[in-house]
């Protein structure tokens, strides 16, 4: 037999590897590995845990949850141990992949009596915006109902995912990055602010910059401004029908910001019209929408930046929250264990 020429051995070569790489990418074990070094590998860190633990009360939402509500000290409120309690808050997510980890939980039944049994979701103007520059979407999305919608292209990133996610891999050219690469790559690497089960997913924050940039944060106040992605909204309340379906309690949080209210509670300004429309029909579902304090500006000590709680910030307003909770969801109704 013909040997094969050297360049169409090192093509197959090269192919065999990228065909592994996208293999490998179709698991969890890419991003759990990664977990220290990649949004949706911390993502997953979260979701594995809440799939092995099954905690009764969860609070999701984005970064605004992230280190904005402490569960252990919401769930204390409700009579629930810590370990009862988890903070599914990611950074940088919108509803759609919060809709696609539901339907994952669901999947795997638990999303029912002595399993997850609450919810509470962080609703700020992010959440319903298309917007997926971390690379969430290729890992959390269904490929049947993008192309159902025609987004052909969302639906090509999240089946090939070395191309979809070729972006976001481009961040190891970050030396800290590729350090942290290296090192997750041949031992276990927590991501910073510790692992899922070190403080149930909570993950404080004490300086402004250590999480978000400047540049972050000011883009993220940019998008509140833009109306609600219709495609997103449409998850965020598919989520609610999901929930209700499987006899979970939910609710809805506004989170606070400091030098203004969420465009859910402001009737002054055109571009809050669209948000305000959806809190209406989330309302009409019967889904309760929370509200903590009597409005901005709020005390500067409780922020590390416009739009994010420091560790002082998020405890008070994790006290408040459960006691909105114990209100709504009283021990009559079979919240305490």
């Amino acid at each position: 037999m013909r040997k094969l020429n050297h360049p169409l051995r090192g093509f197959l070569v090269a192919l065999v590897l990228l065909l592994g790489i996208e293999v490998w990418l179709h698991t969890d074990d890419f991003l759990y590995r990664y977990r220290s070094v990649f949004a949706a590998g911390r993502a997953m860190d979260k979701i594995k845990y809440v799939e092995a633990t099954s905690p009764r009360l969860i609070v999701t939402g984005n970064s605004r949850v992230d280190n904005g509500f402490d569960a252990r000290h919401v769930g204390a409120i409700l009579g629930l141990s810590p370990l009862e309690t988890f903070n599914l808050g990611l950074p940088g997510a919108n509803a759609r992949h919060l809709e696609a980890i539901f339907q994952r939980l669901d999947q795997a039944g638990k999303l029912s009596s002595g399993q997850i049994e609450m919810v509470v979701f962080g609703l700020d103007e992010a959440l319903m915006q298309a917007e997926d520059t971390l690379g969430y979407g290729v890992f959390f999305s269904d490929p049947a109902a993008l192309l159902a919608e025609r987004n052909v292209a969302g639906a090509l990133t999240t089946t090939f995912r070395f191309w979809g996610y070729a972006g976001n891999l481009k961040e190891l050219r970050e030396p800290e990055k590729a350090g942290r690469f290296a090192q997750a790559t041949f031992k276990p690497v927590e991501p910073v602010g510790g692992a899922a089960s070190e403080f149930q997913g909570y993950r404080a924050g004490f300086g402004a910059g250590q999480f978000q940039n400047a540049t972050q944060v000011a883009r993220q106040e940019e998008t509140a401004i833009a109306p609600p992605s219709p495609v997103v909204a449409q998850s965020f309340l598919r989520i609610l029908d999901l929930l209700r379906s499987r006899g979970v309690k939910v609710a809805v949080v506004l989170p606070p910001l400091l030098e203004r209210d969420v465009l859910y509670l402001n009737d002054s300004l055109p571009s809050a019209r669209p948000y305000l429309e959806l809190a209406r029909e989330i309302a009409g579902q019967g889904v309760p929408i929370l509200v903590l304090d009597a409005g901005a500006p709020r005390d500067p000590l409780d922020f590390i930046n416009a739009g994010h709680l420091n560790d002082r910030g998020a405890q008070r307003y994790s006290a408040l929250l459960g006691q909105k909770l114990a209100a709504l969801w009283n021990p009559a109704d079979g919240v305490r264990p």
